[in-house]
């Protein structure tokens, strides 16, 4: 029996090189968005918001009464809203978190039944290498990316013995137009003008430059997180994913002083 995958976010970008490459591999294919007639990849296409627990209960449902398994999710959905904490909306930084964490919680509490009866399955979730550390302009983004992080290494201790691995991959820059989400959102007022426009040149550069990697890079990586035994409870992807976490190791004082000279 073919092995089975719901892949949310799957519109485009990384969600939707990972629904291709898992459907090149032989797994049927489960590809989920906002709106279902954004997805072209995947055996089945249907809309999931995964802020509504309804939906992700549907969608798991779904996938068990027709395949009567589910041996991975991939929790890609993702919100880029970024600009100084001051300057978000506490109700904008909240819907962030609806997304970025809440999303993967709803998937997981409606998908552990099913795998666990199975005594299998894999749960990756998308973080970023800014789940590690911190930078300047992206705090909420950040934060939200560090919380998937807490809850992801609680979990994978929480289901271990019932068979389940649960896997966190952490791009750096992706060419995904992510970075043109992450412009819209920014002000350009005062008193943060200047560090928001060095955030769309650095972002750029992240991005879109030399230091990016593609949407196949993390598919690869997504994948074959999937298909191994004995995943590891991380994979960071891309040239720039490995010098900024090592930055997080640097003593504070001296992070910052590096931080306040780039933005």
């Amino acid at each position: 029996m073919e092995p089975t995958v719901l892949v949310t976010g799957a519109a485009s970008g990384i969600g939707d090189a990972t629904a291709r490459l898992f459907d090149r591999r032989g797994w049927r294919v489960y590809a989920t968005d906002l709106d279902a007639d954004e997805v072209d990849a995947g055996d089945v296409s249907f809309s999931l918001d995964v802020t509504k627990q309804g939906d992700a209960n549907k969608a798991v449902d779904r996938i068990a009464d027709d395949t009567r398994r589910l041996d991975c999710i991939v929790n890609n959905a993702g919100d880029p809203l970024a600009g100084a904490v001051e300057t978000i909306d506490v109700e904008d930084a909240r819907d962030q978190f609806d997304v970025n964490l809440h999303g993967p919680h709803r998937l997981v509490r409606s998908a552990l039944p099913y795998m666990r009866e199975q005594g299998d399955g894999t749960i990756v979730n998308m973080s970023s290498v800014l789940g590690r550390v911190s930078l300047p302009g992206v705090g909420t983004y950040c934060a939200s990316k560090s919380a998937v992080e807490a809850l992801s290494d609680a979990l994978r201790v929480e289901v271990a013995p019932f068979g389940v691995d649960v896997v966190l991959v952490e791009p750096g820059g992706v060419e995904t137009g992510f970075e043109e989400g992450v412009e819209e959102s920014l002000d350009t007022d005062e008193p943060y003008a200047d560090l928001h426009d060095r955030l769309k040149e650095r972002a750029n550069d992240l991005m879109s430059g030399t230091l990016a990697s593609s949407p196949e890079d993390v598919a690869e990586t997504v994948v074959e997180a999937a298909e191994a035994d004995d995943p590891d409870a991380r994979y960071t992807v891309g040239p720039a994913s490995k010098p900024l976490v090592a930055s997080g190791y640097l003593p504070s004082k001296v992070r910052d002083m590096a931080l306040r000279r780039l933005f």
